[in-house]
């Protein structure tokens, strides 16, 4: 054995050990460099997430860009102590995905509604995109005063939706013209391309689409409950009640206004919560007396004194 003794090539390792931390074990001389800049990450930017859009800054709303909060944004009183103050939502039902100017990558596309503590509520399309890491607002374009919006699509580029607008005859209150309109973005901003009346607001509109419960009496539909489905046919209605399917005839007495008369169906048992569920849609189904759209999803209204509410579907 030896003790306080090394070899000469022990020594060589031990001082290239303790060299390493300084110059390396290559006579201290740094390893030659290529000059070349690191490689920048290359690739089309991210596309914008939901929880972005909740806190994204938006323009063309208000004088000044304003910043949401979990999706919303409320501004202080327009007067001290006054109850009018200014207000922006997002409708998260409508965002979409997908190339909206030409460049790498996607965009996300959303309509947002503003008020003032008045009566009116102005809807906008708006484009986001991630630009240098960061969520920009790329344009927004105002849609119309109470506009009730059925769906929203892209498409070549474009944003297309269906609408229901005031027509010459309508009140603001209650719209009932259907339009199709297009938005695009033009030399960096979003502008409406075109607006085409296609006809009068009808339950036959909603006969392409099954429609999915999605809320209740202001909450959602409790989770491990499978929700009601309903599919609207000219003079009938029939459905999925949360336990049973059931059918009911459907009268339109003008455009916005319905009847359901009494359903009818299987009578099969089902576990409590689906049974609640079934009971309390049934209960509002035969107090509807209208229809309409909100952000982007379909509202069957109903009124049962001063009590009132509306059971609201998405496709």
């Amino acid at each position: 054995m030896r003790h306080g003794f090394h070899s000469s090539t022990e020594g060589l390792l031990l001082a290239c050990l303790v060299a390493i931390s300084i110059a390396g074990c290559g006579g201290g001389k740094e390893p030659p460099s290529s000059g070349a800049p690191a490689a920048a990450v290359s690739g089309p930017p991210a596309t914008p997430t939901i929880e972005q859009l909740r806190a994204a800054t938006v323009s063309g709303v208000f004088e000044q860009p304003v910043t949401l909060v979990d999706g919303r944004y409320e501004g202080p009183p327009y007067e001290a102590g006054g109850a009018s103050r200014p207000a922006l939502m997002l409708w998260e039902p409508t965002v979409h995905f997908g190339d909206v100017d030409g460049a790498a990558g996607s965009e996300a596309v959303a309509l947002l509604s503003s008020t003032t503590g008045g009566s009116g509520e102005m809807v906008y399309a708006a484009a986001f995109g991630v630009r240098d890491g960061a969520l920009v607002n790329l344009g927004t374009a105002q849609v119309g005063d109470r506009t009730k919006v059925q769906s929203v699509w892209l498409e070549k580029g474009k944003i297309v939706m269906d609408v229901v607008e005031a027509g010459p005859n309508d009140a603001a209150c209650c719209p009932t013209q259907v339009a199709r309109k297009t938005f695009a973005m033009e030399s960096g901003v979003l502008k409406q391309q075109s607006s085409e009346v296609r006809g009068v607001l009808a339950i036959s509109m909603l006969a392409a689409n099954e429609w999915t419960l999605v809320e209740i009496d202001g909450q959602p539909v409790p989770a491990g409950v499978e929700p009601p489905l309903v599919h609207f046919e000219r003079d009938a209605v029939r459905g999925f009640a949360g336990c049973n399917r059931f059918n009911a005839t459907i009268k339109e007495s003008k455009p916005g206004e319905i009847e359901i008369g009494l359903a009818a169906g299987t009578r099969k048992a089902c576990p409590p919560p689906a049974m609640e569920l079934e009971d309390k849609f049934f209960g509002q189904l035969a107090k509807v007396r209208g229809y309409t759209f909100l952000a982007g999803q379909l509202a069957l209204t109903w009124q049962d004194g001063d009590r009132f509410g509306a059971l609201l579907f998405r496709k």
